[in-house]
């Protein structure tokens, strides 16, 4: 008559020691992250300096990991078009994407009515490098030097067409910077990417356009395209022969590209963490020298650093842009 209580007894246990090990495995899964690919978006085309530098970082990522790192290109409207699908993505750590300083302070004040918010609808995970941009125009251009384009400028308002990768960018930024330093109007030509903003310029469909250092060497060396000015506020070790716009027109003038990896707001905080910890190791890896060894500058791991850089990028670019 007491077999079945005593059943009954082992079998309530059974279903606890159960229920326990469930609940201590949930969290103890949850941590395990990543167990499938990761996809790096890129916000713009092919070939530009973002482009570049994703790649570089998805294959350093991948080895910190220990997941496929997969990018994805996918350009259009200075960003923004990504910018839409990651910031509706999953929040799982498995979406992230490479942001830059463009779409951070420039877009809101470009595109007023974006589908996204850039503060929070992002979790800023850590920068990655701030690269400089070289002024150029095709070397079978009349232009010499930098002051003969501003004062070709001057002669007739959009009389100089200035190719970019689109709003907000950092080639649109080197065009804004220099027209307020100039008092100058050029004709902007935006494309998807750097690289068909430099194909515009080999096929003298304009007359200026910026390359970021990273990609510009080739150009200048093989004198397809003459070198005016840096846009870093010192020379740039790679190219020392390049004066500054700075030292040229004698005023306050610094554009870069600066990116970094974001994540959808409400990621987990122990997949940030994550990240985080492995994308300091990546930014201290051998892989990251070259791109700092062409031109890039190395930034500050980590999400504190990466949001205070954005804060004083915002308050940059809204008074540049605010100006005109």
């Amino acid at each position: 008559m007491m077999q079945p209580v005593f059943t009954s007894f082992f079998q309530r246990v059974l279903i606890g020691t159960t229920l326990a090990i469930s609940f201590i495995g949930t969290p103890y899964a949850s941590e395990s992250w990543p167990t499938r690919p990761v996809t790096l978006v890129v916000p713009f085309g092919a070939g530009g300096i973002t482009d570049v530098t994703t790649r570089t970082v998805a294959k350093l990522l991948q080895e910190e990991l220990g997941q496929p790192v997969v990018v994805d290109n996918k350009p259009g409207a200075g960003g923004n078009i990504a910018a839409v699908g990651v910031a509706r993505a999953k929040a799982d750590g498995y979406t992230l994407m490479v942001i830059t300083n463009g779409m951070v302070a420039l877009n809101p004040l470009i595109n007023k009515t974006l589908n996204y918010d850039v503060i929070k609808d992002f979790t800023y995970i850590s920068m990655i490098t701030n690269t400089p941009l070289v002024l150029v125009v095709s070397e079978k251009s009349a232009i010499r030097d930098l002051h003969s384009l501003v004062a070709q400028a001057k002669q007739q308002r959009d009389s100089v067409a200035f190719a970019s990768s689109g709003l907000g960018t950092s080639i649109h930024q080197v065009l804004a910077s220099l027209q307020q330093a100039t008092d100058t109007t050029l004709l902007h030509v935006p494309y998807k990417s750097g690289a068909e903003a430099a194909n515009a310029l080999l096929s003298d469909a304009v007359q200026s356009t910026a390359i970021e250092t990273v990609v510009v060497g080739p150009f200048v060396e093989s004198g397809k395209m003459r070198a005016l000015g840096v846009t870093s506020s010192q020379r740039v070790p790679r190219l020392p022969n390049i004066p500054t716009v700075a030292e040229q027109l004698g005023v306050e003038f610094e554009v870069g590209s600066i990116s970094g990896v974001v994540a959808p707001s409400g990621t987990p905080a122990h997949v940030v963490k994550r990240l985080e910890d492995a994308m300091a190791k990546v930014l201290k890896s051998e892989g990251m020298q070259s791109l700092i060894s062409q031109g890039s500058q190395p930034m500050p791991a980590g999400s504190e650093a990466f949001q205070g850089r954005m804060r004083k990028e915002v308050a940059k670019w809204k008074d540049v842009f605010g100006a005109r």
